[in-house]
């Protein structure tokens, strides 16, 4: 904090006092990318936290100094000093280069927290939470083995009201969980949970039982594969949607479901690139007529916002918009979701229920993923479209429905119909209308505004006042590929709010899968202009750079704080030269 000759502060004038002289054991609860740590700082003694190897605790992570801070004890305080590090420490916010620190303290080594925690007895454990990116290639794995044995699994995200801290409600969440539960840090008081072989009920039961029983207050939002989504994205944002529609008196939200009423757009599309201007336009042009339409794109592209503009341009727009993820339900429910049951037509149906066709009634039904249907639902499914009519599972009566169909897919039809496995006359009344969203990777226009709007949703569901996103994390996030397009950028966005130490989004702040996907392709082939000889030396020179980097990675498994040791190059320096080249890891 600055004085007022605007001189740094050298003194953040708090004491441990008798909380030192009570405590049994006094730790440092780190929180950084790859998850928690604990670390005991004994009486009288020092401790360097760094991401050189010869610091005494060592955290890669590329906003740390070598030896970035000490923090030492004596028998009624703790000082924290920084060693002379490129980013500064900070405790609750203040520049500092040396302060005493209590217990409820803040202290930010880069983007690295820390906390001092002095208790009685023995401090509790969080082993086992790991970082955010590892807990999404797990949950992605997970995906993999489900879709291959057709198991459910759950999702849950976890906050603590009030911004507890981690270390004060942990134990009693580890203590609910199975062993073969993942548990990872989202932000600084919330966690998420991979909760294995768990459907969206039992999810929801494990929720409502760490809620009860709980003496910190949590809301925690549920979700599932594949009832809430089949990719890793969809279900991240499930989960955490779910925990935004929490309040104190319903602190346990459940994800959607695959069939749902889609609300009103409350903002118009995004379109500052041209593709997808042209795709609007067309939106316009074939909304006012009642032709099925089929929208073409990958996942995650945007197909839901085209569907639901097509719907509010059109004249059925005070109609419901009713959406089925067509992949998300299993093949023997998905005629009773679509078209509706009798009482006693299958085991579990108690009652008579209408399907998603007869709830749309006026409207549209937006039918997501519509190259999963099973034979038998295409047949169903083109019956609609040639009489208009519906027939309830277990009923013999046809029933009128009015509806428009916009239908959706990633797939390729036309090699599905070649194949055997898509009726080639369904796809004829499908594709009257084809509409192609382009991915975002082609529409990097679009990135710096749908940031923005992310930004704004995010702020608002996690009381944050992030005000923008610094220069150089707008040139990462406009370089990335975005295989997982507008949602995983959406995904990136909230995250990123969530764990940002200044009003604005650094580089920093964002995943490493999205640091190292923005560097561009390598150009290994040496300029051939004879007229300009000094290009070839420099084109050979990056070539020799990009051979000598690789294959320090290559040695040291990718570990750039390695690498960079193996080399004598400064790591900010080394890290700098892999994004110039365009070095990634191979995928």
């Amino acid at each position: 904090m600055a004085d007022d000759q605007g001189q740094i502060s050298t003194t953040h004038r708090l004491t441990v006092g008798q909380l030192m002289a009570r405590a049994g054991r006094v730790s440092l609860i780190v929180y950084h990318r790859d998850g928690v740590e604990v670390v005991p700082l004994p009486e009288g003694e020092a401790l360097v936290v760094g991401r050189d190897d010869e610091a005494d605790l060592v955290v890669v992570d590329e906003s740390l100094s070598r030896s970035h801070a000490r923090f030492s004890r004596d028998a009624d305080t703790v000082l924290v000093e920084d060693l002379g590090s490129t980013n500064g420490t900070r405790v609750n916010g203040e520049v500092v280069e040396r302060a005493e620190v209590v217990p409820g303290d803040e202290v930010l080594l880069g983007t690295v927290a820390i906390s001092v925690h002095a208790l009685a007895g023995t401090a509790p454990q969080v082993r086992g939470v790991e970082g955010h990116e590892r807990f999404q290639e797990r949950l992605e794995e997970e995906i993999a083995r489900a879709r291959t044995f057709g198991r459910p699994f759950g999702l849950a995200m976890i906050h603590a009201a009030g911004a507890q801290p981690l270390l004060g409600w942990w134990p009693h969440v580890r203590g609910q969980l199975r062993p073969i539960d993942r548990v990872a840090l989202y932000g600084p008081t919330a966690i998420e949970l991979l909760l294995l072989e768990a459907p969206i009920d039992e999810a929801e039961r494990l929720a409502r039982r760490l809620v009860e029983s709980s003496p910190t207050p949590l809301r925690v939002g549920v979700a599932a594969y594949p009832d809430s989504g089949t990719g890793a994205e969809a279900l991240l944002a499930a989960a955490r949607d779910a925990l935004a529609d929490t309040t104190a008196k319903r602190p346990v939200g459940r994800a959607q479901p695959s069939h749902r009423a889609v609300p009103p757009s409350h903002a118009a599309p995004i379109a500052e690139n041209p593709k997808m201007r042209a795709a609007l336009d067309l939106v316009d042009r074939v909304a006012g007529s009642a032709i099925a339409v089929l929208v073409l794109g990958e996942t995650g592209a945007g197909k839901e916002v085209i569907a639901q503009a097509i719907h509010e341009r059109s004249g059925r727009e005070a109609g419901p918009i009713r959406c089925v993820n067509c992949a998300a339900i299993p093949g023997e429910l998905l005629e009773s979701v679509l078209f509706g049951h009798e009482k006693g037509a299958f085991t579990g149906a108690i009652q008579q229920s209408p399907g998603v066709f007869e709830q749309a009634e006026g409207g549209t039904v937006f039918l997501d993923e519509v190259g999963e249907l099973s034979a038998r639902a295409q047949a169903a499914l083109l019956r609609v479209l040639e009489a208009k009519t519906v027939t309830r599972v277990g009923a013999t009566v046809e029933i009128p429905v009015d509806v428009r169909i916009v239908a959706a897919t990633h797939r390729d039809l036309e090699r599905m119909v070649d194949e055997g496995t898509f009726r080639r006359d369904l796809l004829f009344r499908l594709n009257t209308m084809v509409l192609e969203v382009p991915p975002l990777r082609d529409r990097p226009e679009d990135v710096e505004p749908l940031a923005a709007r992310f930004l704004a949703q995010a702020n608002e569901a996690n009381g944050r006042d992030v005000r923008g996103v610094e220069p150089d994390a707008l040139d990462v996030l406009r370089a990335y590929r975005w295989p997982g397009n507008v949602r995983e950028l959406r995904n990136v966005m909230e995250r990123a709010v969530v764990i940002a130490q200044s009003d604005r989004i650094g580089v920093d702040d964002l995943p490493r899968r999205v640091l190292e996907g923005a560097r561009g392709p390598v150009n290994r082939q040496p300029s051939t202009s004879s007229a300009d000889e000094l290009d070839d030396f420099k084109s050979q020179m990056r070539d020799a750079e990009v051979r000598v980097i690789l294959a320090a990675l290559t040695r040291t498994g990718w570990n750039k704080t390695r690498a960079a040791e193996l080399l004598s190059m400064p790591l900010r320096t080394f890290v700098h030269k892999c994004k110039v080249l365009g070095i990634q890891r191979p995928t």
